[in-house]
């Protein structure tokens, strides 16, 4: 697999961050959000039982779960449904190894556990308040959305991810410095979620024409790569979990 030399000498030199989504963590977990959408679905049928929870999307059946029950309920069963004692796929452990900075969505425990397989000091930065904690020193895990040990922490509802600029000012900061600075490799991530179209909007509005190059892991149609080249993204058509690890070995890191 030839990598582009730009980026495998970013991630050698550590001017690289990674932005993992979901599809990095489905071989092993087993699942995604479509099947957290369902377990709630079903929950709120037992008591109203012409629901059709199908039809709707997981940022709706939360809204309506905690409309039907309150927020603590609705976050204790969510980190319920992630399991937390899952092996970590070998990309995870190239991923911890290979960036001392990873952004991710994801709710799940992989690359913690990737991290103490290799026995990696890191800090988890998973709520505003976590951001002072942030440092250019450590490995650092940004965790968007929250993590399913912090229950407390996750964002899933309409209003979460409305108010998200507000309630996590402090921590899209740090993600908007990474990503401004460093070469970004998104991996397992559609770029669809607002509050980060937003972000990437932005940075390329300050900086023009010095925005730095992306790369995007995945296989994506024509059309959707052709949007994404516009947003100075250039698609790498790749399995996500084969390319870490060979990322990895090009860069020189054991």
């Amino acid at each position: 697999m030839q990598i582009k030399a730009t980026l495998v000498d970013a991630v050698r030199n550590r001017q690289a961050v990674l932005f993992a989504g979901a599809g990095i963590s489905w071989q092993a977990i087993g699942f995604g959000g479509l099947h957290i959408r369902d377990q709630l679905g079903m929950q709120i049928a037992r008591d109203y039982p012409g629901y059709d929870y199908r039809s709707r999307s997981v940022e709706e059946v939360c809204d309506e779960y905690l409309v039907l029950n309150d927020r603590i309920a609705l976050v204790d069963r969510l980190a319920a449904l992630i399991p937390q004692d899952r092996i970590p796929q070998p990309s995870h452990v190239a991923a911890v190894k290979s960036f001392r900075f990873i952004v991710t969505t994801n709710w799940d425990l992989l690359f913690e556990s990737a991290y103490r397989q290799i026995s990696q000091h890191y800090q988890v930065l998973a709520q505003d308040a976590d951001a002072p904690m942030f440092s250019y020193d450590q490995h650092n895990l940004l965790k968007m959305h929250g993590s399913a040990d912090r229950p407390v922490s996750l964002v899933a509802t309409t209003e979460d991810y409305e108010n998200y600029p507000e309630t996590h000012a402090r921590l899209l900061d740090k993600v908007a410095d990474l990503l401004q600075n460093n070469t970004v490799l998104f991996v397992g991530y559609g770029l669809r979620d607002e509050h980060v179209r937003r972000l990437l909007s932005q940075i390329r509005r300050q900086r023009q024409q010095w925005t730095r190059k992306a790369f995007a892991v995945g296989f994506f149609d024509e059309v959707r790569t052709k949007l994404l080249a516009s947003r100075q993204i250039e698609v790498i058509d790749a399995d996500a979990d084969e390319f870490l690890v060979e990322l990895m070995k090009q860069a020189g890191i054991c």
